[in-house]
């Protein structure tokens, strides 16, 4: 059996062995750590610089929906105004052509 003087040797040969181990292990395990976070950041990064281009390319192509759809109001608007001239136009050469057709009635029904 072991003496305790040889226990003694031994623990006090072992403890600063271990101790150096225990703070080589925490050593690894902070650069994991710094890493692990480094890598997450990296990531977090990356994934906000795509939300922020999906979300440029949403509004770029709202603002282009929206300007084709202005001028698609702006078209119709004109359109509808073009007809509106037109039939008034026309309404105005049929009017003073039923005025003539009355007013030459008019006048043959005077002369019988």
């Amino acid at each position: 059996m072991e003496t305790v003087e040889t226990i003694k040797e031994s623990m006090e040969s072992d403890i600063p062995r271990l101790q150096e181990a225990i703070k080589a292990e925490s050593l690894e395990r902070e650069d994991a750590n710094a890493a692990l976070f480094s890598k997450a950041s990296e990531e977090l990064r990356k994934l906000r610089d795509r939300v922020d281009a999906q979300r440029k390319a949403r509004e770029d192509t709202e603002e282009a929906m929206l300007e084709m759809l202005k001028d698609m109001v702006g078209r119709i608007k004109a359109d509808i105004e073009a007809e509106r001239s037109d039939r008034k136009a026309t309404e105005e050469t049929l009017l003073a052509l039923l005025e003539d057709t009355c007013t030459k009635l008019t006048a043959m029904t005077n002369q019988v």
